[in-house]
């Protein structure tokens, strides 16, 4: 069954690449980005923590691998990112919320509500502190590169 919701997620993440034309080549390995952020979100709701902390961690190896890979195929880590994330976003919590409020249920709304909000706030911060902190070692390395070649 794993396999199968894998299979899905490639070919979602693949679908989306396709809608933002992303180039041919390099749709593979976004789809690779969504998938390998989707099932470390799935592992760690698995193993019993919050979906807010799953996406969290799910967000930040999807900004991590984008970033491997916009340097190793010297590209924009956008075209990873994008089909990477959309995965991630809790557009069945969306759903639910909005059901609970049709039907009048506004506690449940509003509690289903709030953890899509928050959800979507752990996959942001994520992607964003994997990005910096990436570039952030990246110019230490840089800088510490430079401080050698001048002795």
């Amino acid at each position: 069954m794993l396999l199968i919701k894998l299979a899905a997620v490639f070919i979602m993440s693949n679908a989306i690449g396709i809608l933002y034309r992303i180039p041919r080549n390099l749709i593979v390995y976004a789809s690779i980005t969504g998938m390998t952020g989707w099932f470390v979100t799935y592992l760690v709701i698995s193993s019993g923590i919050s979906t807010i902390m799953a996406n969290f961690l799910g967000s930040m190896v999807v900004g991590v691998l984008s970033e491997v890979l916009a340097r190793v195929l010297r590209k924009p880590a956008t075209i990873f990112i994008i089909p990477g994330f959309i995965p991630l976003v809790p557009g069945r919590e969306a759903y639910t919320a909005m059901l609970f409020m049709v039907k009048g249920q506004y506690t449940n709304g509003v509690a289903m509500g709030m953890l899509t909000l928050l959800t979507g706030g752990a996959i942001a911060f994520g992607i964003f502190v994997s990005s910096t902190l990436f570039r952030i070692l990246r110019a230490a390395k840089d800088e510490q590169a430079e401080s050698e070649g001048q002795r």
